[in-house]
Order: structure tokens, then sequence, then C-alpha cells
């Protein structure tokens, strides 16, 4: 759950006057461990904001990262992360926003065999 960075402030601001974290997580409905981790997040960053993790993928190149599975259209994942250096799961989702899917099997057939 993402709170709003007023809260957060206010929260903070609120333990070091009391300096009592039970207090200040009954007050404000938030559990000790997320007292501590903003605690911890000011004491490293200064700021309260919420920090994104993840890689970006907007920092692969399309026309690239095309031309490369035109290329080589049974390359996987990992070998195309490689080749634009980048993560696997960044090649994912970028290929999930490009609108290019997975291989497909074709579906079963019916035996044709009546004595099956």
């Amino acid at each position: 759950m993402a709170y709003p960075i007023e809260l957060r402030q206010k929260a903070i601001e609120y333990y070091r006057q009391c300096q009592n974290a039970s207090q200040v997580c009954r007050v404000y409905g938030i559990s000790d461990k997320t007292l501590s981790s903003w605690l911890r997040l000011y004491e490293q960053t200064g700021s309260l904001a919420h920090q994104v993790k993840g890689g970006n993928a907007t920092k692969i190149d399309r026309q690239q990262l095309s031309d490369y599975l035109e290329q080589h259209p049974d390359a996987y994942l990992h070998e195309i992360a490689e080749h634009l250096g980048c993560s696997p799961p960044n090649v994912s989702y970028l290929l999930k926003v490009m609108g290019i899917t997975r291989k497909k099997r074709p579906p079963h057939t019916k035996n044709k065999n009546p004595n099956k």
C-alpha cells in the first residue's frame, strides 16, 4: 500500500516529538515495520518519496529490437537482452508493450484414426 508523502512526513515528525514508535503506529494506523522503513529511508536519502525499483524498458531502442528479432526470430529473451545490454524482464516488458507475443503452437488436432 502506498501512503501519501504528507502522511509519512507527519508520522516522522510525530515520532521525533514523542520518541514512541508504538504510539505513532497506533495514531497513524501503520505497522512498526512501515515506520522503521520510513525512518531508514529518510536517514539514507533525506527524503520520504517513494523509491522506484526495477529496470527501465524505455532505454531499449525499439527499432534495434525489431531489427534483431527479424534477423533472429527464435532468439531467447536472455539472448536478446545480452545483445541489447539490458535484463530479460526489460525485454519481455517492451515486447509486451510493442504487441509482440511469444510463439504459439498450433492447436491439437483430433486423431483421425477411428480405431483408437
